[in-house]
């Protein structure tokens, strides 16, 4: 009899453990984005985050004065712009109390549209969860947090839409209507990658429910956002910000479409390639280090758990076509501004919402095979996966950390060299030759806005250098790298107006000076030796070569 009850008890334990399964394998999925992202230590500032939150939003008159319309930074993405003003830069030198807050807003965000779907015939949707949030290649768009804050809270607005949505159908309660128009307005004041997939997945919610013209309402009420979003647009498209991102392609179809096809493919296989070949080196040489037993075991378990878990979740049904369809139109859906719009720079976080696609399709295909084998295949796929995810990832959030290192060092040298404050005075001109946009030191994988040091951009490094001085009103701090062109006349004709310094291969900052040389001018150290040259390219410009 006790031995009955007792198999009766553990029979009942399987069972509570299998109808949570969806929240177990959020929660293993949410501690090893924890893993990944701090093991290495807490969140540092890169890139835009120096001249957004360090300098443009720096003291509350900063932040007031640029919440307003029009505004350059508020022209488009204006939630992102709020956020950005009155939440990120308030808490720059806490930084890591953000990256915290992006990362439950992603995993909820997804767990969300997860939910949604699994509601809608959805099979899984652990492969989603573990592209979507663990995937290294999505770091630039999930974990740096001037693009983060675009894309973690326009997933997580789009979760409460879309699952209000189907909460709308399922019930016929008119708050959950309300809240997908709430929450649906906020999804598309982020980032523009994420209304289409707010579109995409409202038209499978009232593809997959509606009965008759009156379901048809959220329909409208999309539309209706869309029309706000784009109103808004208009009446800020004097915008340099929208001129740089957001016109239409007009000219060469077909070769803008070959290009942006080029740089896709190239970042799905050749980068995702050596993001992993680095990342996952580097991650390994970090879990070895000190208390490596824990760490491993650690990441192992929670990699384990979610593995099989996920594999649990899946339900036995027949294959969906219209999830099909709904992965291949996300997948599609999610690079499509790539391809109307006029710029062919495609950054890493242009194709993050593709992987939604990629997983939604994975996770219908798996559901083709027989349930027992497809559930063994996908906790071993998963487990594997999610381990190796979490470990390059752990190698990619290194380089950031010390890219954010090397960015410090370098600004601070240049404070100290400058000890008649030049650096800080509004009538004079800063130059530092021989910047780098990727640093040797971190041998990351170079690829546009991909862990760029501030010695390559001049936003970046103006807004490092004011953080760390504390002056509000400079002028730029100008790098030069190999091949820029710059304007330097008639500033340079004028005694006293500009000081020159160069970054040596050993990191230490050095004064140089100009040496004319017909219409070109030498640059030379103190001792005279050559750091390189500046070559004239018109009137007032000129091109470094070292």
């Amino acid at each position: 009899m006790n031995q009955i009850n007792r198999k009766s008890k553990i029979s009942s334990f399987f069972e509570l453990l299998s109808s949570h399964c969806e929240y177990i394998m959020t929660f293993a999925l949410g501690l090893l984005m924890i893993v990944q992202r701090f093991l290495s230590g807490v969140y540092k500032p890169v890139m835009d985050d120096w001249f957004l939150y360090g300098d443009l939003y720096k003291g509350i008159s900063n932040r007031l004065a640029n919440f307003s319309i029009p505004n350059e930074k508020f022209a488009i993405r204006p939630l992102a712009g709020v956020f950005d003003c009155f939440v990120n830069a308030p808490l720059f030198n806490h930084l890591w109390i953000v990256e915290l807050f992006l990362t439950f807003s992603l995993l909820f965000g997804s767990f969300l549209i997860i939910k949604a779907l699994r509601r809608n015939n959805f099979a899984s949707g652990g492969f989603f969860l573990c592209l979507v949030c663990l995937f290294p290649v999505g770091l630039e768009a999930t974990y740096w947090i001037a693009a983060a804050t675009r894309v973690a809270y326009s997933l997580l607005f789009i979760g409460c839409a879309t699952l209000s949505l189907d909460y709308c159908y399922k019930s016929d309660k008119v708050k959950f209507l309300v809240m997908f128009a709430v929450f649906g307005m906020l999804s598309v004041c982020f980032y523009e990658p994420a209304i289409v997939v707010y579109i995409i997945l409202t038209l499978f919610i009232v593809w997959n429910n509606y009965k008759n013209k009156k379901d048809l309402l959220p329909l409208a009420i999309m539309a209706a956002h869309i029309a706000i979003i784009g109103i808004y647009y208009i009446l800020n498209s004097g915008s340099g910000e929208i001129e740089s991102r957001g016109g239409f392609l007009e000219t060469d179809i077909l070769e803008h479409t070959a290009l942006v096809t080029d740089y896709t493919k190239n970042i799905f296989t050749d980068f995702t390639n050596s993001i992993f070949k680095n990342g996952y080196d580097k991650g390994i040489i970090i879990v070895f280090g000190g208390h490596k037993f824990i760490k491993i075991l650690l990441i192992a378990i929670l990699s384990i758990i979610f593995g099989v878990f996920s594999a649990v979740c899946i339900k036995k049904r027949k294959f969906s076509w219209k999830i099909l369809v709904l992965g291949i139109v996300m997948f599609f859906g999610g690079l499509s501004l790539n391809y109307i719009l006029g710029s062919d720079r495609i950054p890493l976080r242009l194709v993050f919402f593709a992987y939604l696609g990629i997983g939604i399709v994975i996770d219908e295909l798996i559901v083709l095979l027989p349930l027992s084998f497809s559930r063994i295949l996908c906790a071993v796929l998963l487990t594997v996966s999610a381990f190796s995810f979490t470990v390059t990832g752990i190698g990619e959030v290194s380089d950031y950390q010390k890219t954010s290192d090397i960015d410090v060092a370098l600004t601070s040298q240049l404070i100290n060299l400058d000890t008649k404050e030049n650096i800080t005075n509004t009538d004079k001109n800063v130059y530092v030759f021989s910047g780098q946009h990727y640093y040797d030191e971190t041998k990351c994988v170079s690829w546009l806005d991909h862990i760029r040091g501030v010695s390559g951009n001049y936003a970046d490094f103006t807004g490092c250098m004011r953080h760390i001085t504390g002056a509000a009103n400079t002028n730029n701090v100008m790098p030069f790298t190999y091949g820029d062109i710059h304007k330097l006349k008639p500033f340079i004709d004028i005694e006293g107006v500009c000081n020159f310094y160069n970054i040596e291969y050993d990191r230490t900052i050095v004064p140089v000076k100009l040496v004319a040389d017909g219409d070109n001018y030498i640059i030379k150290r103190n001792d005279d030796s050559i750091v390189g040259t500046l070559t004239k390219v018109d009137d007032v410009s000129y091109q470094f070569f070292n």
